[in-house]
């Protein structure tokens, strides 16, 4: 029988607040084995005493420990370590979002009709996360929300609270988006994976893509209209990766760093 984990990770200035968001993970209408909260003993970007500032976490959440700092990768990899060679579903999500109860079965759902493939419910390609305009050849592509006059009207009519999903139909995109949610299995990921490049550890989301690319593993993204996973009520913005500047680059640099990282190291994306 697969077993379906949950596995996340989170930083200390969240911590206080992961119960909201760990709620809505203990929500979920899917049979769920174990939700599995990972903890490095030591964090890179944080001060953190293992002996006091461990996070206070609802029954039913297992906080787990790992050696090593792998930045937002923490989220799984250690994980991928843990139940390799097993029969296992992994979702990974964020920190600081809320998943509403059929999150987990939506996944589950879509990787039953694609077995082979990584499943989201949010990312993009290539041109969307760079300067190269390209695209894979898998089809059909997920296709994008266009941004027109009446798009752009409902957005300032709403004062900015519609927002909706970047992707209206279901397909094969380049990168997954971890926020949305993201299935995977262990053996989706090889030794590469752990060996993170130091200029990208804060670029999960194309390093994970990366790594499935050279692996010959798909994305799917799916789509169900009116479900999209959305910030809690203390999400902590100036903690965000997408706000985060590495030695003067910030997320735009730094993603085009990490997709030209993975273009001239292993000939894929182009």
């Amino acid at each position: 029988m697969t077993k379906t984990i949950i596995t996340l990770t989170a930083i200390p200035p969240r911590f206080p607040y992961l119960r909201e968001t760990l709620g809505s993970l203990l929500s979920q209408d899917a049979k769920i084995d174990a939700i599995e909260l990972w903890v490095p003993r030591a964090y890179k970007r944080f001060n953190f005493d293992l002996t006091k500032d461990l996070p206070k976490v609802p029954h039913g959440v297992t906080i787990c420990f790992t050696e090593k700092d792998m930045g937002p990768a923490t989220k799984v990899l250690p994980a991928v370590t843990a139940y390799a060679g097993q029969d296992v579903n992994l979702l990974f999500c964020d920190d600081d979002k809320l998943y509403d109860p059929k999150w987990a079965g939506r996944l589950l759902k879509a990787s039953m009709e694609h077995p082979d493939c990584c499943i989201v419910e949010e990312g993009g390609d290539l041109m969307h996360n760079s300067t190269h305009d390209w695209c894979g050849a898998d089809r059909p592509r997920a296709q994008r929300i266009t941004k027109g006059f009446t798009y752009r009207l409902k957005r300032v009519l709403s004062l900015g609270t519609w927002k909706p999903r970047k992707n209206v139909t279901s397909g094969y995109v380049d990168i997954l988006e971890g926020w949305g949610g993201v299935l995977v299995r262990p053996e989706f990921f090889s030794a590469s994976a752990f060996d993170i490049h130091p200029d990208l550890w804060m670029i999960d989301d194309i390093w994970l893509s990366g790594q499935l690319a050279i692996n010959n593993l798909k994305i799917w993204l799916t789509v169900e209209p009116g479900t999209r996973a959305k910030g809690n009520s203390h999400e902590a913005k100036q903690f965000a990766l997408r706000t985060q500047v590495v030695e003067g680059k910030g997320r735009q640099a730094l993603n085009q760093n990490g997709i030209d990282y993975f273009r001239h190291k292993y000939g894929i994306w182009k």
